[in-house]
């Protein structure tokens, strides 16, 4: 019998019936990076238990989120980057949807910077990492600061935003490494 080409190499039947079904949804990997992030924020909360992290916390599930867009966008929907926020919000009694705002428009201005980012050296990106989280805290402390009418503490914010520019050229090697032994599985 004659192999056709619309059955993948089964002999003899050919037709809609008989084709190969294709189960490639990215739906559950987005939910997994969902989940992540999440596992991610109350990591972040458990951290404030140590006294040296105490009211200021590294944005650990910001510096996961900008790591998925930058090499995995696909993974990373929109409704994914604000749960992660709104649960973060709740977690850490901040402005309900303060975090989950500043998430959407990371995750929007990483569409347009990816293309470039792809092609750049390391410093770049944590250069461009370092301008996103500081507009991120001062989204934060505006909003905040027109709410309650009063400005907030700096000195917290700062060690904020230290802590979590530290953090990320770590996050993103432990990030890549984890990629890539997924990768190795994936393809063995």
């Amino acid at each position: 019998m004659k192999k056709s080409p619309g059955n993948n190499g089964v002999t003899g039947k050919t037709g809609q019936y008989f084709e190969q079904a294709e189960f490639g949804s990215d739906l559950p990997v987005q939910f997994l990076v969902a989940v992540f992030g999440i596992t991610l924020v109350i990591f972040e909360g458990s951290l404030g238990l140590w006294s040296i992290f105490y009211g200021a916390t590294p944005l650990l599930s910001l510096i996961f989120l900008y790591w998925m867009s930058l090499h995995f966008e696909k993974f990373v929907p929109m409704i994914a980057a604000f749960i992660i926020g709104i649960v973060s919000d709740l977690l850490f009694s901040d402005l309900l949807g303060g975090r989950a705002i500043a998430y959407m428009m990371v995750l929007y201005v990483m569409q347009y910077r990816r293309p470039r980012l792809l092609q750049s050296e390391f410093m770049e990106i944590w250069t461009d990492f370092a301008i996103m989280v500081t507009i991120v805290k001062l989204f934060q402390f505006i909003i905040f600061s027109l709410i309650n009418l009063a400005i907030p503490s700096g000195t917290p914010l700062l060690f904020q935003l230290g802590s979590t520019l530290i953090l990320f050229p770590i996050g993103y090697v432990i990030f890549a490494a984890v990629a890539a032994l997924l990768q190795r599985m994936k393809s063995s």
